[in-house]
């Protein structure tokens, strides 16, 4: 009897009441801090987050932590398993990458100086210009862009879109490659922008976010559609797409 009343006392007092494994842990999102008005590092906001964020609060996940890396580190991080969302990808993936339905489309486009006059209709017309792109930009853009590069007068990339906008301005490249909503918030703020011309000679890129736990992505692509249903979608896109 006293063996029986020490068992029963230990299961109450002494075992965790909630094993390890099953209590609740943050879902982690890591994200390039270099991408407004998509990510935004100093308030945890912009378009992408703030609808994966939606999404998820849809679901019933509220516990959400966002970490901040460049998007090689982060692809390890996603295999690792020490973050459950990823928000770019360029990598090869494999059978444990599970993408979700596009969160948003990006638009890259080729942006140019107005008054040098470039007629741009496709990669093939950036022959002989220099090009400044964004990180990893071959990655990114189709294949003809990837191919076109060794034509180019002289091509680079940088990971500070910012420093686009400037050299662009300050004439040192004729053409610089980006997402066109990266390019107005920048330049908006740009103290001595000049009129330029914006070539749209890429498709439009749907973006989804990358997952690790195929059943953490299937209820966040249901967050998804019910926030589209809901309005709550075209609200945050017209309200993010605007910021300053």
């Amino acid at each position: 009897m006293r063996l029986l009343l020490f068992y029963f006392i230990s299961y109450f007092f002494i075992s965790p009441p909630v094993p390890a494994a099953q209590q609740k842990q943050p879902v982690v999102i890591a994200a390039s801090a270099t991408i407004p008005p998509y990510v935004i590092e100093k308030t945890d906001s912009g378009i992408q987050l703030d609808i994966i964020k939606a999404a998820l609060f849809e679901q019933g996940v509220n516990d959400i932590v966002v970490i901040y890396m460049s998007n090689k580190r982060a692809e390890q991080q996603l295999h690792s398993g020490k973050v459950d969302i990823l928000l770019n990808y360029a990598g090869k993936r494999d059978a444990d990458t599970y993408p979700s339905q596009p969160v948003l489309s990006y638009k890259n486009v080729a942006v140019s100086l107005k008054k040098r006059d470039f007629a741009i209709e496709s990669v093939n017309d950036l022959n002989n210009k220099s090009v400044l792109g964004f990180q990893h930009a071959t990655a990114y853009l189709p294949p003809s862009f990837a191919k076109g590069v060794a034509q180019f007068a002289s091509y680079e990339e940088v990971v500070n879109q910012r420093a686009q906008i400037d050299r662009l301005m300050k004439e040192w490249v004729d053409v610089i490659v980006l997402d066109e909503r990266i390019f107005h918030y920048y330049n908006i703020n740009y103290s001595h922008s000049l009129p330029v011309n914006i070539h749209a000679i890429f498709p439009k890129a749907p973006r989804p976010a990358y997952f690790n736990n195929p059943l953490l992505q299937q209820k966040f692509d249901k967050g998804l559609v019910a926030i589209k249903q809901s309005g709550k979608y075209q609200q945050l896109l017209n309200v993010n797409g605007h910021a300053k």
